[in-house]
């Protein structure tokens, strides 16, 4: 039986509390959330980088035997020359790794320093000495030229007068051309020494000459360091007799109306007497003299010079080894005490900006101290006199 009351409806009334609690659960849901997100992000796909594959891993039982010699010169040959120190370049010039470059000098150990009197004529008195006027090298026979001093004739005439002498040879002329003028204006007479592969250097020559200066040549000679390029037609250690007589005719051959010829860099070639012989005996048949730059202790110059009966000399100090201008001062300094203890100095300098801003007020003040500047041949014909 139905009944006869009408339904009743539940209404929710609004709960303040309830509503509160269930939006603070709302909150805390959304940042349980985002705190979940963040930390389990994935990260972002990086590009892969392509590897070399896996080297096989080669057992030794026992170090690899030495090489030999022939083998270390091949290795040597492919390793990448050793950064240089001390080397005196061309102000345009600068050491890249694997490539040779041109350098003034090369770089020693540490400077030599020739402190004792080495200049040598060697020649016995009663060789045959033909007047200069007579002397042609296409006409007399080699038996005749070996007797005569040639380079008399192209010496500048210089007499001693008592004070101690100091001889400034600058080496490696004729290729940065504006310097090379710049060392010709200095007062002189000082030996200008030419390389032989610089470009017009007869007109270099003829300044240099005219400006009352001595002309020698400056010949290539095999360094120590492989890094370095000595020039065209280098003299080697390695070389046959016959390839080093026709580099050196070439060389020779260059110029002329030079006294004689010093060694541009060398170290290693100088020290070897057989290829210093073959110079030599090149050196006597036309009548010219040796001046031996030292770049090497164990320079055999001097030796080959005496044996083969060349006029020589021996450099005592190097201006400008290092390209700082308070130390050329200071060599220039050591050049004064070494000629006052031994009478005479021989010093070789370089083109270089430093060296020409020291050498100008230094030269002109050289007679004021108390000394002679000679050519090399002075010292060769004062020993020829005594």
């Amino acid at each position: 039986m139905a009944s006869d009351k009408p339904t009743q409806r539940r209404t929710l009334r609004p709960n303040a509390k309830r509503q509160v609690i269930l939006v603070a659960l709302a909150l805390m849901g959304l940042a349980i959330g985002y705190g979940f997100g963040f930390v389990f992000k994935p990260s972002p796909v990086t590009p892969a980088i392509k590897s070399e594959p896996p080297r096989p891993f080669i057992k030794q039982s026992a170090p690899l035997p030495p090489a030999s010699a022939q083998e270390k010169s091949k290795m040597d040959a492919k390793m990448p020359p050793l950064p240089l120190t001390n080397v005196v370049l061309p102000e345009n010039a600068s050491p890249q790794m694997g490539t040779p470059i041109r350098a003034y000098e090369e770089a020693l150990p540490k400077e030599v320093v020739v402190t004792v009197e080495r200049i040598g004529v060697t020649r016995a008195s009663t060789a045959k000495v033909l007047p200069p006027e007579t002397v042609e090298r296409s006409t007399i026979p080699p038996t005749e030229i070996k007797a005569t001093r040639n380079w008399h004739k192209f010496a500048v005439p210089v007499t001693p007068n008592g004070r101690p002498m100091i001889a400034i040879v600058f080496d490696d002329l004729g290729i940065d051309k504006s310097r090379t003028r710049r060392a010709i204006a200095l007062p002189g007479p000082m030996s200008m020494s030419f390389l032989t592969y610089a470009n017009r250097v007869i007109e270099q020559i003829d300044a240099a000459r005219e400006a009352g200066h001595e002309i020698w040549m400056h010949v290539p000679m095999e360094p120590s360091s492989r890094s370095i390029d000595p020039g065209p037609k280098v003299l080697l250690r390695g070389a046959s007799r016959r390839e080093l007589a026709r580099n050196l005719e070439w060389s020779l051959d260059r110029f002329d109306g030079y006294v004689g010829i010093n060694n541009h860099m060398g170290s290693r070639f100088t020290a070897h007497l057989p290829g210093m012989q073959v110079v030599m005996s090149e050196l006597d048949r036309r009548g010219l003299a040796f001046l031996d730059s030292v770049t090497s202790g164990q320079s055999q110059g001097r030796k080959a010079a005496i044996a083969a009966g060349v006029d020589f000399a021996i450099r005592n100090i190097f201006i400008d080894h290092q390209n700082d201008v308070v130390i050329i001062n200071q060599q220039l300094a050591k050049i004064e005490a070494l000629a006052r203890k031994q009478g005479h100095a021989i010093a070789i300098g370089h083109p270089r900006e430093r060296t020409l801003q020291a050498m100008a007020p230094w030269l002109e003040g050289i007679e004021k101290r108390g000394f002679q500047l000679v050519p090399i041949s002075t010292l060769l014909q004062k020993q020829t006199q005594e």
